[in-house]
């Protein structure tokens, strides 16, 4: 499990931490079918290997809104392994283009344009929130099959709040990277 901590500004309430825990697809390895695509074991995207921005209203609003599931949830575990007993839990599916149309990150994630071939590729999602609406755990999962550039994605960042932490500037020296892009995503990009 990676953890990295979130700036504030980044988080709602002030300071924050979220950890991923990324499963992966045994046979997402590099081979033929693949065509020297970036495969799932190569990187990540927005958060981990996160495509669900939980700090992006327009993005959690509109998959609320399309929910299949609203419903009180079960207890969940934060980044600090902390027992939240009190949840709500939101659940649906959505593809890939609807994510693009309504979420500013995810468009940025693939350079601003979605390959046609990958609009059609369906998205199950979960957020789990404390009772105050605060997302404690996001969860993606797609699974697009062969002939992608990554047949299976499954992936759950997990969020801790009023957490007292500090944060340090970056050195102000080196090559810059794109903080919403790596190989995962790099694979869907057009």
């Amino acid at each position: 499990m990676r953890s990295q901590r979130v700036p504030a500004a980044a988080a709602a309430t002030g300071e924050g931490r979220r950890s991923g825990n990324v499963e992966t697809a045994a046979d997402a390895g590099p081979g033929p079918e693949h065509h020297g695509q970036p495969t799932l074991a190569d990187g990540a995207a927005l958060y981990g290997d996160q495509i669900i921005d939980a700090f992006d209203l327009g993005t959690l609003k509109g998959l609320v809104a399309t929910a299949s599931s609203n419903k009180q949830g079960s207890t969940v575990f934060d980044a600090d392994d902390r027992a939240v007993k009190k949840t709500w839990s939101y659940r649906g599916t959505t593809t890939f283009g609807k994510l693009f149309a309504m979420s500013k990150p995810f468009r940025t994630m693939l350079g601003g344009r979605l390959d046609p071939r990958f609009k059609g590729i369906t998205v199950m999602w979960g957020i789990a929130t404390d009772m105050t609406g605060k997302p404690i755990v996001v969860q993606a999962v797609w699974r697009p099959g062969e002939g992608y550039p990554v047949e299976s994605v499954a992936v759950a960042t997990r969020f801790s709040w009023d957490v007292k932490t500090s944060i340090s500037a970056p050195r102000a020296h080196g090559t810059a990277k794109d903080p919403h892009g790596d190989d995962l995503i790099d694979a869907y990009r057009s």
